[in-house]
């Protein structure tokens, strides 16, 4: 019996110039371009295919039946749910997530719904018979700021968010095209470099989003600690002049200064913060932030807007300022062709 396999392949174009910043990304012909290359396995982290299958996942295009007759969407589905591993994180912080929106109030549905809406709007702008455009997918940054203006509070900790299965399914798709698509540019640079340790790039699906969460613990457990003892002052009619004087100019510098920590503690349930000893809430304040970053779908969305961010400014001005990319006189194409096996698939998912 013939085992399923799926042939990938694919050209990301960069922009000409000292900057990293993919411009398209285009699907081969099933035909006409696989003949100039022989598929290979795919990397070490799968870069190449999660980029190949979320991209399909994404565009009605390509994985029309008519436009590939050849291509299996089920077993593009099945690769893509095994090989991610965001995924499988998401899904296992759920339940801690799901436990802390039981303490707070949610965004509203209807909000939801628009938002939703508004987002595959945007998104389809981009969507090209032959892949994506990336330099359309500067709108979608409008729809988070009208998302955070309507709710009146920023995506970052924010736990209150709930979406449809079908568009989480999708803000899953866009969150791997554009990161393992990052990835790619990150590969290719690391392949021509002889020091990585100094020259090397790297993507991290924590610390590129969340550089210092152990600092924002303990600027949140001093915050936490400052709201203790100005609850009296607050309360009390008679303090009003201390709370005027001391607290309030106290409270606005910890949000100038310390605005993630803050954020962190003013999000959280009351109950959740106070049920726990100085060392627990330590731990737990950082098992959170992970939970938001990996769990939520406000920490979804923060990630893919990171993400376009960087796409529309360049790479090294938010993910790799420490490395200066090299100068091209004219626009780079990689090339990326890997076939994915059930073998390769299964096995992968086993380990």
């Amino acid at each position: 019996m013939k085992k399923t396999s799926l042939r990938l392949g694919f050209d990301v174009t960069m922009e000409k110039g000292s900057t990293w910043k993919p411009l398209k990304v285009q699907f081969w012909n099933q035909e006409t371009n696989f003949s100039k290359f022989t598929p290979t396995e795919p990397f070490k982290y799968m870069a190449d295919a999660l980029t190949g299958l979320s991209l399909i996942k994404l565009n009605h295009y390509i994985k029309s039946p008519v436009a590939n007759p050849r291509m299996d969407y089920n077993f593009t589905c099945e690769a893509f749910r095994s090989l991610d591993p965001h995924i499988e994180l998401y899904e296992r912080s759920q339940p801690r997530i799901r436990a802390l929106q039981s303490h707070i109030a949610v965004v509203p549905p209807t909000v939801c719904a628009q938002f939703e809406e508004l987002f595959n709007e945007a998104f389809e702008t981009a969507i090209k018979p032959w892949g994506v455009d990336l330099t359309a997918l500067g709108p979608l940054l409008d729809t988070f700021s009208w998302l955070e203006n309507k709710i009146g509070s920023p995506l970052l900790y924010n736990f209150g968010l709930n979406f449809s299965k079908p568009f989480m399914d999708k803000l899953h798709c866009v969150f791997s095209f554009l990161y393992h698509l990052r990835s790619l540019v990150a590969i290719d640079h690391n392949a021509h470099q002889e020091d990585h340790s100094h020259e090397g790039l790297k993507v991290d699906a924590i610390t590129d989003y969340l550089p210092r969460a152990e600092y924002v613990v303990n600027d949140a457990l001093l915050y936490w600690n400052f709201k203790k003892l100005a609850q009296p002052f607050a309360s009390n009619p008679s303090d009003t002049r201390v709370d005027r004087l001391f607290v309030q100019p106290f409270e606005k510098a910890f949000h100038k200064y310390s605005h993630n920590a803050c954020h962190l503690i003013d999000n959280l349930p009351q109950t959740f913060i106070k049920s726990m000893t100085p060392v627990e809430l330590e731990e737990a304040l950082y098992l959170v932030q992970m939970d938001w970053l990996l769990g939520s779908p406000a920490g979804l969305m923060f990630k893919i807007r990171e993400e376009i961010f960087a796409l529309s400014s360049g790479y090294e001005k938010i993910f790799w300022k420490d490395v200066e990319p090299e100068f091209h006189t004219k626009p780079v194409a990689l090339h990326i062709c890997c076939e994915l096996t059930e073998d390769l698939v299964f096995d992968h998912k086993a380990a």
